[in-house]
């Protein structure tokens, strides 16, 4: 009985280390503080809002987090919560002013050859962003610096000059985007992009896609990724080498070595699409999980409105005093005759003309006015993180896109019942009433965005936790090249299989071709065989007569 004993107690221990031991393969880490090296080269703040909290938490988590942009953290913000282990690199300078409200409505073109006109603005900003950020003192002095680093993340958009930096650092890397995937990314990194019923982020299709949206979907998919291979790339590479050097590699070759991508979107918004196991949704990122007590004039302002509020933000870029004057007046006639007040994001110190109902600012806590209970409908431009924030509160809206994916992204809440687009073309105070009254007189409207809503916030973990455990994840060296699609190493014709479609059409035609050449030789055959008979028949009956 105690041999017995003995051997059960002893397998006992054995088993539950072994156990413990397997646990800990899947769960310790050989590294706990990792190295991590951010770049963020564009002008645009709202791209750089959506990754900071990244950023942040990653500090807080211990990591240590090196990040070049633009937006370096206040002192206000470092006075509220230091951050020892989060280092700027500030490439903002006296001469360099970053993208806020200098989009001059006046010059803001929706004819027929729009997205040719995005494509236009993109390439004058990657060339802007590469020429002055990868050129500054301060980048200079950093790559001669000998850091290293467990992960570099950046952010996927319009250029790859950036990419140098992980030649330089030699380093694994994810990249981050801030919207919906841009068409040559999903080519380099293999993601399946079909035009027959993805819409593309440069127009503003609603599902399902009609026969000649789909015909424009397919033609401005392929041309973008001729533009951007050809074009944008070239140049991008001239940048890149005379930074890092004659040796770099070709910047497609890097970008295609990405071992993950978090995108700023959510299959509840922009609807479901096949992606890779390392494209992962972490929209709403930016999104804070505390609502902020509002100052007290606002909040005066908005408990008094107790017949609801209209909130009106246009964004970070956009001058709302650069519209012009007929469609302005629109706004103020229509604004004016509404018996609910209005909180308007305005960025000069008057509007054109005094209304009783209107409070404006030039800055607007605006999560937190969107949270408060008498704000009824949001007034936007489309842009991904005021929608995403609107979504996330349950508001019905009104969209005005202007650029970029603003009207792709305003089709997407419009194709939920969410919200109503109205074109910046047509602004007529008609046009503007009557979405004034669909979205405030039509309660499907608000049904809808609160059952959107619902569905956008229940995940299994928050967008943080998840952006938090992927680049966790990549740093420690797990990705490599485990989630790589095979799709990437493929030219154009392997990967839509042209070239097998041409084999098995020539195969086709050389089949018809020689059977039509058979029953042709055959009939032939036959026919001699017949006329000879025949002829040998009428010999016969020659003889006979």
């Amino acid at each position: 009985m105690q041999q017995i004993y003995f051997l059960t107690v002893f397998f006992t221990v054995f088993f539950t280390c072994c156990l413990a031991v397997n646990q800990s393969l899947f769960v310790n880490t050989t590294k706990t503080k990792l190295k991590i090296l951010s770049i963020f080269g564009h002008l645009g703040k709202s791209h750089f809002d959506v990754y900071k909290p990244l950023l942040e938490e990653l500090a807080r988590r211990g990591h240590e987090i090196t990040v070049v942009s633009y937006f370096p953290r206040t002192d206000n913000a470092n006075m509220k919560e230091p951050l020892p282990n989060y280092k700027d690199i500030n490439l903002k300078n006296s001469k360099v002013g970053i993208f806020v409200n200098i989009l001059d409505l006046k010059e803001i073109n929706h004819a027929w050859f729009r997205p040719l006109l995005e494509l236009l603005r993109l390439k004058f900003m990657a060339e802007y962003a590469c020429s002055i950020s990868l050129r500054s003192s301060v980048v200079k002095e950093f790559l001669r610096s000998n850091e290293t680093f467990d992960l570099i993340l950046t952010e996927n958009f319009n250029t790859d000059c950036y990419l140098g930096f992980i030649h330089r650092f030699k380093a694994p890397y994810m990249a981050l985007s801030s919207h919906q995937i841009m068409p040559w990314t999903n080519n380099d990194i293999g993601n399946t992009d079909n035009p027959s019923y993805i819409p593309s982020i440069f127009f503003g299709f609603t599902r399902p896609l009609v026969f000649f949206n789909r015909m424009q979907n397919f033609l401005w998919l392929s041309l973008s990724k001729v533009i951007y291979e050809y074009w944008f790339r070239s140049i991008d590479q001239v940048i890149a080498n005379e930074v890092f050097g004659p040796d770099l590699p070709k910047l497609k070759e890097i970008a295609q070595q990405s071992q993950a991508l978090l995108v700023n979107t959510h299959s509840s918004i922009h609807g479901n699409r096949p992606q890779l196991f390392n494209v992962v949704e972490i929209g709403g990122l930016h999104i804070p999980s505390k609502v902020k007590p509002l100052p007290k004039d606002i909040a005066q302002f908005l408990d008094n409105a107790h017949e609801g509020v209209l909130y009106f933000n246009l964004g970070s870029m956009i001058k709302m005093h650069s519209m012009p004057r007929k469609k302005l007046d629109a706004i103020l006639n229509v604004i004016e005759s509404i018996s609910r007040k209005v909180l308007w994001k305005w960025e000069t110190a008057e509007l054109p003309r005094k209304l009783d109902n209107v409070m404006f600012r030039k800055w607007l806590p605006q999560f937190d006015v969107l949270n408060h209970p008498n704000v009824k409908c949001y007034f936007g431009h489309g842009g991904l993180l005021g929608l995403s924030e609107g979504v996330y509160v349950g508001l019905p809206m009104i969209l005005m896109p202007m650029y970029g994916d603003q009207f792709h992204n305003s089709a997407a809440a419009a194709n939920r019942g969410a919200a109503v687009v109205i074109s910046y073309s047509d602004l007529t105070e008609q046009s503007l009433r009557h979405a004034l009254d669909e979205v405030f007189n039509n309660t499907s409207y608000r049904e809808n965005a609160q059952k959107l809503s619902k569905a956008y916030r229940d995940r299994p973990a928050s967008p943080l936790e998840t952006a938090v455990w992927w680049t966790e994840y990549i740093a420690r060296g797990n990705g490599k090249s485990y989630y790589r699609s095979d799709s990437a190493d493929l030219s154009w014709y392997q990967r839509y299989l042209i070239d097998v479609a041409l084999v098995l059409i020539t195969v086709f035609v050389a089949f018809i071709y020689i059977l039509f050449r058979l029953i042709k030789l055959l009939l032939s055959l036959f026919g001699a065989v017949k006329g000879s008979r025949t002829g040998e028949k009428r010999k016969k009956e020659k003889k006979e007569n």
